[in-house]
């Protein structure tokens, strides 16, 4: 009889799998979790989580306190959370710091947009010297079709999420174009913007223009958008030019860190950052 030797790998693999969520459990409740609530949540026998705790707790990757049998995160637990955001920091410093480097080559305004379920949302700028007040502020949601930031998302963004909002966006903006804003103008928009990597709008009201690449994370995954701007009687608008040149090498060269924005709270020379006072952006 031939025994299955893939088996001990499986049940290996389903006991570290059973360890990761229990240590997730705990640590995103550094207050204290009973048992009962740790069990509830997994859905694991209580039993089978008693034996995982004893293990856990002897390994002070997690503690149990005796009077009130809360489970907490423990030393070991604690040290690694710690090891893991210093590094998570270092590597955000370093990709700060390879923005401000472009920053100070381009002199124009520099954004950084995080792709979520409600659209781009600004999270990271850095003013040109001559700082444009105009329409948006950091934190702020743009949208898709009106400008370079969107129709990054338009073209590299999950297609489920981006659906909904194409649809919210389509009559006003067929409303302000006209008839030769359709389905097939939007189409060969959204294949130059892929070809190329880049997008480019301009704000006729507020005289500004815009050049925008999709960022991706550490794992190849859309992450979000870097754009440059400023004023259109001088910034460089052409797909050959200084913005487009450097905003496409930087993507292609710098994958979003893990954690960059919750590194952003604690990078100590961060400009200016979440929390920050709200100042007008362009866009």
């Amino acid at each position: 009889m031939v025994k299955n030797s893939r088996a001990p790998a499986r049940r290996s693999i389903g006991s570290a799998q059973k360890v990761a969520d229990i240590l997730a459990a705990v640590a995103g409740h550094p207050q204290g979790r009973s048992l009962t609530e740790i069990a509830r949540a997994l859905a694991l026998d209580p039993g089978l989580l008693h034996r995982y705790l004893n293990s856990l707790t002897a390994a002070r990757l997690l503690h149990r306190d005796h009077r009130t049998r809360l489970v907490t995160p423990g030393p070991a637990l604690l040290a690694a959370q710690q090891a893991a955001a210093g590094h998570y920091t270092r590597q955000s410093a370093d990709f700060v710091g390879a923005l401000n480097r472009l920053h100070a080559q381009l002199r124009e305004t520099l954004s950084v947009l995080r792709w979520t379920g409600s659209g781009p949302h600004s999270v990271w700028v850095k003013d040109s010297p001559d700082t444009l007040a105009l329409t948006y502020r950091l934190g702020a949601v743009l949208p898709l079709l009106s400008t370079a930031s969107g129709q990054v998302c338009l073209a590299f963004a999950p297609q489920d999420e981006v659906g909904p909002l194409l649809a919210r966006e389509w009559p006003r903006r067929r409303a302000e174009l006209g008839p030769q804003f359709n389905r097939w103008s939007l189409q060969d928009l959204v294949a130059e913007v892929r070809r190329r990597r880049l997008a480019r709008g301009r704000n006729y009201l507020h005289r500004v223009s815009a050049v925008s690449t999709p960022l991706f994370d550490t794992e190849h995954r859309f992450w979000g958008v870097l754009t440059a701007l400023g004023p259109s009687s001088r910034f460089p608008y052409g797909w050959r030019g200084p913005a487009a040149r450097g905003l496409h090498a930087f993507g292609l060269a710098h994958p979003v860190p893990e954690h960059f924005v919750d590194s952003l709270r604690v990078l100590p020379s961060h400009e200016p950052g979440p929390g920050a006072a709200p100042r007008s952006l362009p866009r």
